[in-house]
């Protein structure tokens, strides 16, 4: 999902219903933040794709992810923060694949969406 059509839809009066956050770690074991979202106007999850549509958009300050979400896309709930290989995403296999996105813990090591 573009963040701007993320934003159009808010604006006219859609919302995100839920957010689940995977951490993905690089090989320097650095933490890079990918938020899925749950929206009024879609079915199942999908992330923000990158402005050349190549990719999910990625945060390594926490903090900024969770501003984000809060003022930018004006979701005020709570956000649940996975491990990109914890078994439990698996409950969520077929969410995302409702909604066209790979499963974080299905990429091969070492890929990189930026």
């Amino acid at each position: 999902m573009a963040e701007g059509d993320a934003r159009a839809a808010i604006a006219e009066g859609g919302r995100i219903e839920n957010v689940i956050v995977v951490t993905k770690r690089g090989a320097d074991g650095r933490a890079e933040f990918v938020p899925y979202f749950a929206a009024s106007w879609r079915r199942g999850y999908v992330a923000i794709g990158l402005w050349g549509g190549q990719g999910t958009r990625s945060w390594r300050d926490l903090t900024r992810l969770v501003g984000f979400v809060r003022e930018e896309l004006r979701y005020p709930g709570p956000m649940v923060l996975h491990e990109a290989d914890d078994p439990k995403l698996r409950k969520y296999r077929t969410l995302f694949a409702a909604a066209g996105e790979p499963m974080p813990s299905d990429r091969p090591d070492g890929a990189s969406d930026r």
